[in-house]
């Protein structure tokens, strides 16, 4: 045995290195067939043996060493340029590479971060190269690509640096799960949750996400530097997503990083960027009238309904010094040294009062200023003939417009290196550290929020003086009072910040460190059969911060929160790839894997109220003990996967592709399957290669395709169980007396949601139709695509009786439907070598039905309540339409108005839909023009029909500071008897009662307010309609705010110049040196009256269309500079 053993070994070693000693070098030099110039970087293989190859230097040469003696050919390619493949008949080799437009366009990266021909699938892609990215002049990967390709719809959250966007693909396919879309990077799925104010992450948390007051905060992705990325591919649909089973029915964004090239010579690339952004749009202001009300001055008033200013005095007001008199309130003493005491208010006989001033602010603005950002960037790249490396560095900081405590610095460190460990053996490692640090500025349904305070202050307060020292009328002094509007002296609650107050004394602050790593090996035992092990995790620490000072008016007496938030995925991908040419007319190549993820978040954190020491920095213990609240929560979520697919292609026209996954995950409820299995199948038909069409000059290229798929929404963290929670309070039952938890030490009850064992995930099936077409040698093209897809096993909270002991429980009974077309064209309209345009445009719509809610009348997703507008679903319409208080109508019919006795319309007293937010179409037009090396490049989009509740307008007319109220109105005698007031009377009884109301000389009235009519004959719509009532902003109809809108953006302008003609190189041994000049969003055609209907109020959650005192949005100018070497 030992012998035979030995005789093994020998022979084993002989045959190593017969094979070492038959290996060989092949050399040459590769040129442009129609220029006969070197190429350099061009990428060669050996044919089958992609773990053995190099690139050309800069003249074109190659050399590439240990060519296996059996290898019969070498694979060139490059960038715009077709592949070739060419024999190895000796050591030297000589080839010349011919242009192919098309080339640029075909290969696209897949779901599972493969490689693919986009000319054989059978699903819409589509792609956003880095470069687009990077040159839109945006900081953030999500909003880089608005307006670039159908289908995807893009919402910010708000202007603030860093805040984060919804992404909405091929319409909402989802109730109470999260509809962002999957992000996977190099085959790594990352984290993109967004977690809110309440604690809850987007990417588990779905509706219940974000909420309507607080700040902004940041989207993980917005951790990813663009000058990174190599490309982005969106995957739109089911099928081509399908492989990714529960994390794909919102799509996926599949992110390819930039790379080193085998063989290649260091390159060095450094950019620099500093923009300028101003406030783009702020609600409409008027400046005629006062604090107060009635028509009078009134110190200290909440409202704007006071004197008109143009009719005072001018000069210095009046303002109460002397102690004995009357209406002496004491004063405060500003920094300046200066002093405000009271001022005394209107009467009938003087409506002015002691108002003299007729100085006026524009509060819209006067909080804002120019913001900023400079980006910084360095990137080395290279190889040589079996290893690759990238390596870069760049920071971004970005100054908000508002003045203070708006800002983001990121900072990241990003590496791969890749190695051919032997013929059959290749490696690769990816690595990226990001640093994030923002401040984060209060807004939406805060008293915090400087949109909020600020817009409802009136226009004739100057809040440049937000804190000072307030002496009371028996002469007590108070230090470091907050001064606003409602609290003019520093007295009492201020009501609402003044917005300088929670600029520079309240902060928000979040600091994110972030690692994210994968490590690939590859085994490739023959030409036609590999295996890969991809592994990878995404791990963030957020500490954050949130402190209110004392005299806050949401915290009268301080608070703070200190909290620390980690999420941990970790996810591991086994491949087994195999391909067979059995003809030049068929082919296979099968995939199947196997896919392990576990996702964790920890989150725990304290707050404190009652701040003790108001000198001493933010900190939990500055407070009392009782007043101190610990919380933590901690998630676990686990998922395995097995997956296959299968490609045919028959003569080189029909390509047939099949995937299955099955899947189990933490989440399905355990008297359900175990696993469940989500199939796709694709079919694409190249139909020019038929007959006569081959040849068709105009044709170049023509594509049918049909894809069917299927993919799920997990149900929600713990849903499948019946859980228990803090108790706080008493507790009470109804018969005995009621029990004092913390008497016992704390306690827990039991949750009023019912755990459901039965839950399974979501499906969502969806067929997909399309047609792709090249003209004119591939200069121009098109792609149409229809899809319907539905959505069913949809998961929501279905009321349950309480004599069960719950309220509600998680049930599989909901039904979604979206269907829609997707247009895109691209032309080369004129090409020539030194002068070229372009044209490219997409078009999109999408229609959404909820088609069944079991019953249930509306599920709230997010917004509010009551008197006001939430976005919600309701079964046979869209999903998230407005829901909310309306006026009344008639029931028989004609969808009149119910009027009152005074002719005004009157508030239902049941709420119903007042709007949809869902767009009717979008689109999006870019063109590029270039002479040699200038190129100028501009992209315009619309979104057409779709409805937004302007909150913040109601909220004006009610306190007097919105446009509209500022109108003057004058009537005739006789118009005056006849125009009806709100409660009673009319506009000529109103004179003498209030002081808006003049009798003029010749009999006519004048008053501030306008004339409306709701069916009954002419109204005033004065203080009396905004204030109270129907009319009222906080207790009217809410449909009256929903604004039906078109809007119009000229997204992106820029104009670059590159130098890099061969002289140029010569001359300064750079490769090149590129200029840009980039305008973003600067300007907007819309009917919306608010910010931008470019807003969401709830953030990232699924409820949209809601704008209450959003923080508005930017216009940028940019310039940069990027050298390569």
């Amino acid at each position: 045995m030992k012998q035979i053993l030995l005789l093994f070994v020998l022979l084993l070693g002989g045959l190593l290195q017969q094979a070492q000693a038959q290996n060989r070098t092949v050399s040459g030099k590769i040129t442009d067939r129609a220029t006969s110039q070197g190429l350099p970087g061009v990428t060669v293989i050996v044919k089958g043996r992609p773990t053995i190859g190099t690139t050309s230097n800069a003249e074109g040469t190659f050399v590439l060493n240990d060519v296996p003696a059996d290898a019969s050919a070498l694979v060139f390619s490059f960038v715009g340029y077709a592949t070739q493949e060419q024999p190895i008949t000796g050591g030297s080799l000589n080839v010349a590479l011919a242009t192919d437009a098309k080339q640029l366009s075909e290969v696209v990266v897949t779901a599972l971060g493969l490689q693919a021909n986009r000319d054989q699938l059978g699903t819409a892609q589509a792609t956003v190269q880095g470069t687009a990215l990077v040159s839109s002049g945006e900081t953030s990967v999500v909003t880089g690509i608005s307006g670039k390709t159908p289908g995807v719809l893009i919402t910010r959250s708000s202007g603030d640096p860093g805040a984060s966007a919804n992404i909405q693909i091929r319409g909402a396919a989802t109730i109470t799960g999260n509809l962002q879309p999957l992000i996977v990077v190099d085959g790594i799925p990352i984290s993109n949750s967004s977690i809110g104010n309440d604690g809850i992450a987007s990417s588990n948390g779905g509706a219940s996400s974000n909420q309507t007051d607080g700040v902004v905060q940041a989207s993980r992705l917005n951790d990813i530097n663009p000058d990174d990325i190599a490309s982005m591919e969106v995957l739109k649909g089911a099928a081509a997503a399908a492989l990714w089973g529960t994390r794909a029915a919102n799509g996926v964004i599949v992110i390819t990083t930039k790379k080193g090239k085998l063989g290649d010579r260091m390159h060095i690339a450094v950019r620099s960027a500093y923009s300028f952004d101003r406030i783009n749009k702020t609600p409409a202001l008027q400046l005629n009238y006062g604090q107060g009300a009635g028509g009078r001055y009134a110190f200290g008033s909440r409202t704007n309904w006071g004197d008109e200013i143009s009719t005072r005095t001018g000069g210095a007001d009046t303002q109460i010094t002397d102690p004995t008199a009357a209406g002496y309130r004491g004063f405060v003493t500003f920094p300046d040294g200066s002093t405000q005491y009271a001022i005394a208010n209107g009467t009938a006989a003087n409506p002015h009062g002691g108002r003299n001033s007729q100085q006026t602010y524009d509060h819209g603005r006067d909080i804002f200023g120019t913001g900023y950002y400079h980006d910084n960037s360095v990137e080395f790249s290279g190889g040589d003939e079996k290893s690759t490396y990238f390596l870069s560095a760049g920071n971004t900081y970005t100054k908000g417009i508002v003045y203070n405590n708006s800002d983001n610095n990121r900072t990241t460190i990003r590496a791969n290196v890749t190695r051919n460990l032997s013929d059959k053996f290749s490696s690769a490692v990816n690595l990226t550290y990001a640093r994030t640090y923002s401040d984060r500025i209060q807004q939406g349904s805060n008293v915090s929020g400087i949109f909020l305070g600020g817009l409802r202050t009136p226009a004739d307060y100057n809040n440049s003086q937000y804190y000072g020292d307030y002496t009371n009328a028996a002469g007590a002094t108070t230090t470091n009072r907050q001064v606003s509007f409602r609290n003019p002296l520093g007295a009492a609650n201020p009501g609402y910040d003044n917005p300088n107050w929670t600029i520079n004394r309240v902060t928000n602050n979040s600091l994110v460190n972030r690692l994210v790593g994968s490590a690939e090996l590859n085994y490739h035992p023959t030409e036609w059969l590999s295996f890969l092990n991809r592994t990878g995790v995404d791990t963030y620490n957020d500490r954050r911060e949130a402190f209110f000072p004392r005299q806050s008016a949401a915290n009268l007496t301080g608070a703070l929160t200190e909290e620390n938030i980690t999420e941990t995925q970790v996810n591991n991908d086994f491949i087994v790839r195999a391909n067979h040419n059995f003809s030049e007319n068929f082919s296979i190549s099968a995939i199947v894997g196997n896919n392990l993820n576990e996702r964790r978040a920890d989150q725990v954190g304290a707050s404190a109220t009652n701040i003790v020491n108001v000198l001493s920095p933010p900190q939990l213990n500055n407070s009392p003990a009782t007043a101190r609240t610990p919380y933590n929560l901690k998630t676990v979520l686990r998922t395995a996967a097995v997956y296959g697919e299968v490609d045919v292609a028959l003569l080189n026209q029909f390509f047939l592709t099949g995937t299955l996954r099955g899947e189990a995950a933490s989440t399905f409820g355990t008297a359900t399957a175990n696993t469940f299995y989500f199939p796709s199948g694709t079919f694409a038909w190249q139909f020019t290669k038929v007959g006569a069409l081959a040849d068709k000059q105009g044709l170049t290229f023509g594509k049918l395709r049909v894809a069917y798929g299927q993919v799920g929404v997990q149900p929600g963290l713990y849903q499948t169980q019946t859980y228990y929670i803090p108790a706080s309070g008493s507790l009470v039952d109804g018969y005995g007396p009621a029990l004092d938890v913390a008497a016992y030490g704390g306690g827990y009850i039991r949750s009023t949601t019912q755990g459901n064992n039965f839950l399974k995930p979501e499906r969502k099936q969806e067929v997909e139709t399309g047609l792709d077409l090249r003209f004119l040698k591939d200069r121009i093209s098109f792609s149409a695509t229809y899809y319907n897809n539905k959505t069913t096993d949809a998961i929501l909270a279905i009321p349950k009786p309480y004599t069960t002991g719950f309220a509600s429980q998680y049930q599989n009974a909901a039904t979604i439907t979206n269907k829609g077309i997707e247009l895109q064209l691209d032309g080369a309209i004129v090409k020539t070598q030194d002068f070229g345009f372009n044209l490219n445009a997409n078009f999109s719509q999408n229609k959404n039905n909820v088609a069944n809610l079991a019953g249930v009348t509306s599920v709230f997703l997010n917004g509010f309540s009551g008197n006001s507008v939430n976005s919600s679903a309701i079964q046979g319409r869209q999903l998230g339409v407005l829901y909310g208080s309306r006026f009344q109508r008639a029931t028989d019919g004609t969808n009149a108005l119910v009027l009152d006795a005074q002719g005004f319309a009157q508030l239902d007293p049941a709420n119903g839909v007042v709007g949809d937010p869902n767009p009717q179409w979008r689109g999006g037009l870019g063109a590029t023009i270039r002479y040699k090396g200038l190129s100028l490049y501009a992209l315009v989009d619309h979104v057409h029909a779709f409805d937004v509740w302007n909150g913040t307008r109601g909220i004006l007319n009610y306190f007097g500071t919105s446009a509209i109220t500022g109108t003057k109105t004058t009537l005739s005698a006789a118009d005056a008897a006849n125009t009806k007031t709100y409660g009673g009377g009319t506009v000529a009884s109103k004179v003498g009662q209030n002081s808006a109301y003049v009798l003029n000389a010749d009999g006519s009235v004048t008053f501030r307010g306008t004339v409306g009519n709701y069916g009954g004959g002419p109204v005033a719509l004065d203080e009396d309609w905004y204030s109270s009532g129907a009319g009222s902003g906080f207790t009217g109809a809410g449909e009256q705010y929903v604004e039906h809108v078109n809007t119009t953006r000229l997204r992106e302008v820029t104009l670059s110049y590159s130098l890099n003609g061969q002289g140029f190189r010569d001359a300064t041994k750079l490769q090149s040196i590129d200029f840009s000049l980039t305008g973003r969003n600067l300007y907007l055609w819309t009917n919306y009256s608010g910010v931008d209907p470019e807003t969401n109020l709830t953030g990232v959650s699924n409820g949209r269309g809601l704008d209450y005192f959003n923080n508005p949005s930017t216009r940028s100018v940019l310039f940069s500079v990027r050298l390569t070497y």
